[in-house]
């Protein structure tokens, strides 16, 4: 996996055995930096460039952002269109479908059980079931450790979004350099490339590139 920006003229090849790291030490290049790829990103334009084995990747679909570890958004549209997308796909496979297609039934009767109280008829249809599904999920259950969570959220984007690229933002100072070692470790797992923007050099031993006060390669 590679990245380029047409900012900078910068190039890095990205692994996702440990994170890949932007540490911009003067905070206008840094902030301006991070604007750049946001718009890129939004725009799906060329001034950043992912790719793997020469293919271009499109950003909107193999890549998300985060800017704060404390508002990962695991309700957003996408993750939970994907799960009732998952639930259902359970619902109706092999070992679940007889269980499925006799609750639907069940439901069904009962509606026209329940319509013998109406003053009018009604015609009752629950052929669909992801209706049931979105009625009876209200959510992602999190872990209230703040490593945990992140964890997690690395695990629902991989899983159920397939995203490839993860963006972090300002986010390793939250983390003790053991728990990063165990974040690196979850997308690795995962096939998560870790990708992040810093203002400060926070560990050792990562694919970076560091440009000082000055806008000089350091790494």
């Amino acid at each position: 996996m590679k990245v380029y920006t047409k900012f900078l003229e910068t190039k890095m090849d990205m692994v996702n055995t440990k994170a890949n790291v932007f540490v911009l030490e003067e905070p206008k290049t840094y902030r301006e930096m991070v604007q750049d790829m946001l718009c890129s990103i939004a725009e799906d334009n060329e001034q950043w460039i992912f790719s793997d084995n020469e293919k271009i990747l499109k950003k909107n679909t193999v890549l998300d952002v985060v800017d704060s570890v404390f508002f990962l958004n695991f309700d957003n549209r996408k993750i939970q269109k994907a799960v009732t997308e998952h639930l259902y796909n359970l619902a109706i496979d092999e070992e679940h479908y007889e269980k499925t297609t006799k609750l639907m039934n069940d439901i069904e009767a009962y509606i026209y059980e329940l319509e013998w109280g109406l003053e009018y008829n009604i015609e009752a249809s629950y052929e669909d079931f992801h209706t049931i599904i979105k009625a009876g999920v209200s959510g992602i259950l999190l872990p209230e450790n703040l490593l945990e969570r992140f964890n997690e959220y690395i695990k629902a984007v991989s899983r159920l979004l397939k995203i490839r690229v993860l963006i972090l933002i300002g986010v390793q100072g939250f983390f003790t350099q053991e728990e990063w070692r165990k974040i690196e470790m979850t997308a690795c797992y995962e096939g998560i490339y870790l990708l992040c923007f810093e203002n400060r050099d926070y560990f050792m031993e990562e694919n970076k590139i560091v440009l000082d006060s000055d806008n000089c390669r350091v790494v």
